[in-house]
């Protein structure tokens, strides 16, 4: 893991405990139960755990990114703990979305649009704790290819320059209701950053 990266998910972290009083065990607990349910903090165990490991093993300042109350030292003895505490959890819960390589971006050469999804890449993007990809040979698209955990495989494109919603992609038939009810119920994506579109848009 890159130190951007890992940098990136304690950062994460710290967002989420930076309002908190006390960095305690209730903290601890209720942010390694955020972890394991991939909501808020979406990029799961196994990355924040390692993330964690990296953070601690660094010299660099954890506590920079935020205005945060908490002193540098506290928040490297919460990262310890909340570590240990990841550990005691598992067997960890299988994740209810995987990202696929954008070699199956083949697959969704019929695939039909069938909802607006955020109000841009960057926000879906963060909702889901993955990044995007620019297509090969379409430097203006970026996409994203997920397995849910209903089994369907969807697609989400959209751009980051110029911004605007991304677009989620149906690739197999059926109607499109169920497809979005699975996004929905496997990813922290809220029903409110959804528009469906009508059977005109989606032609």
């Amino acid at each position: 893991m890159k130190t951007a990266q890992w940098r990136g998910l304690v950062d994460h972290i710290l967002y989420a405990v930076m309002f908190r009083q006390s960095l305690d065990d209730a903290a601890v607990d209720s942010t390694a139960r955020t972890i394991l349910s991939r909501q808020g903090l979406a990029a799961g165990p196994e990355a924040y755990s390692a993330a964690a490991d990296l953070a601690l093993a660094s010299a660099d300042p954890l506590t920079q990114s935020f205005d945060t109350p908490h002193s540098e030292q506290d928040f490297r003895a919460f990262l310890g703990r909340l570590r240990h505490r990841l550990e005691e959890l598992r067997p960890w819960p299988e994740p209810s979305y995987v990202r696929l390589p954008i070699e199956n971006w083949q697959s969704f050469a019929a695939a039909r649009p069938i909802a607006q999804v955020g109000q841009s890449l960057m926000n879906v993007q963060d909702r889901l704790a993955e990044r995007f990809e620019r297509l090969p040979g379409d430097p203006t698209r970026s996409v994203l290819i997920l397995r849910l955990e209903s089994g369907h495989t969807v697609g989400l494109v959209g751009s980051y320059q110029p911004a605007g919603p991304v677009t989620l992609l149906q690739r197999d038939p059926g109607p499109p209701q169920p497809v979005i009810a699975a996004l929905l119920a496997s990813t922290a994506v809220s029903d409110d950053m959804v528009v469906p579109l009508s059977a005109t848009e989606q032609a």
